[in-house]
């Protein structure tokens, strides 16, 4: 076996040498180097290794863990053997400065630095705790021997440790990936990928309103609140796309709305959510047309389409969720019912359920595909039960006989 584990310093009692007794007696087998004067054993050692005619020095093990004893360093004096028959031994690997380059932990402080500027500040706070799971979790592991072993466990530590939904846990692993992806694309310092454990979310129930019950929720909104009430639940756009409308986004001439900004939190953002999310422009609905050419043709370019009379200033989040509850609230709805569901939701279901193609009200949405707007491709049950009577088994000769007899 090539090398030899010696100590570091001296006895700290008589300042003597430490003597290697390994194989000086059996008794003596397992104590490995000691102070004879002290009967004391070294807190550090070292692993002195000649390899293609280089003195190599190893203090630490590939994770970064000192060799804090012999049989520690007994056992990685063992596997830089093996490595060396297979000749996959990398003395780089057992280098601290070295090894601190792939530290999963270094790294990922690393990826959240490159990519916090493009992440929407309503995810950052829960972009950074995710983050920081992963370095806890991971800490001074090394990149390039991470297996799907260690996702799974990483996986299961999520799951048994933290009160996290399915979809959370798959969220967190879906960051997990795209910092190994950034290490693979963008770092190049590995090539592969390990296979993620799968994590099967339940289906969310999507909840979706009637025109009927809009109207009758519609009739309890304040009047100085329902224009922008009347316009989410007319486009079906995004709550924090409607409050973002500047009155230079409305074409009176050719009666559209562009869509290209969104609030996150309170903070307004040039582009919509969504990394391949691009500006889209719809049809402004009749019913919205006078208020809006109104405050296109009395206000600045830059004034926001949608004024909270409270404030004078856009609507913040806040302000719209209260409107929301209070008429949640008058209406007695449950509390499970969503902003979301009784507007873009129920647009986008409403549409669907009278017949406009996916591929239109995909158009509407601002998706990005058609695939995104399936969700919202619900059934009536009546009108399930209308589609059936196309259907029969009857002819003008014959009535088939059901019971059998």
């Amino acid at each position: 076996m090539k090398g030899t584990i010696r100590a570091r310093g001296k006895c700290p009692q008589c300042r003597g040498p430490f003597t290697d007794v390994s194989k000086a007696i059996s008794m003596h087998r397992n104590l490995g180097i000691i102070c004879r004067a002290c009967r004391i054993m070294p807190q550090r050692f070292l692993i002195d290794l000649h390899h293609n005619g280089q003195r190599i020095r190893i203090f630490r093990d590939k994770s970064g863990q000192p060799l804090d004893s012999y049989p520690r360093a007994a056992h990685l004096l063992s596997v830089m053997n093996y490595e060396i028959r297979n000749y996959s031994f990398d003395p780089t690997a057992y280098v601290k400065k070295e090894i601190e380059k792939y530290w999963i932990a270094d790294l990922l402080d690393r990826f959240y630095n490159y990519k916090i500027e493009s992440i929407s500040p309503s995810y950052k706070r829960h972009y950074k705790k995710h983050v920081e799971l992963a370095k806890d979790f991971f800490k001074t592991k090394d990149i390039r021997e991470l297996k799907k072993s260690d996702v799974v466990r990483y996986k299961d530590h999520i799951s048994k440790n933290f009160k996290y939904s399915e979809k959370s846990v798959k969220n967190i692993l879906s960051l997990f990936k795209t910092f190994l992806r950034f290490c693979k694309n963008d770092l190049k310092i590995i090539s592969s990928i390990p296979a993620f454990p799968a994590v099967k979310v339940p289906e969310y129930r999507y909840t979706w309103m009637s025109q009927e019950d809009q109207h009758a929720l519609f009739e309890l909104i304040s009047d100085r609140d329902k224009p922008i009430i009347a316009f989410l639940l007319l486009h079906g756009c995004r709550p924090s796309e409607a409050r973002a409308l500047r009155c230079k986004n409305a074409d009176l001439n050719t009666q559209t709305i562009t869509i290209s900004a969104t609030f996150s939190n309170n903070i307004y953002r040039e582009k919509r959510n969504g990394s391949r999310s691009k500006s889209v422009t719809i049809p402004m609905h009749e019913e919205m047309y006078d208020y809006i050419a109104d405050r296109v043709n009395n206000s600045l370019p830059e004034a926001y389409i949608f004024v909270n009379p409270r404030t004078g200033s856009y609507y913040t989040n806040s302000a719209l969720d209260r409107v929301w509850f209070k008429a949640r609230r008058d209406a007695g709805l449950g509390n499970d019912l969503r902003f979301y569901d009784a507007t873009r939701h129920s647009f986008a279901s409403q549409l669907v359920n009278t017949g406009t193609s996916l591929f239109k009200v995909s158009k509407l949405l601002g998706h990005s595909s058609v695939k995104m707007t399936e969700k919202y491709a619900h059934h009536d049950v009546e009108s399930l039960r209308t589609d059936l009577k196309k259907l029969s088994l009857k002819n003008q000769n014959q009535l088939v006989n059901m019971s059998g007899k």
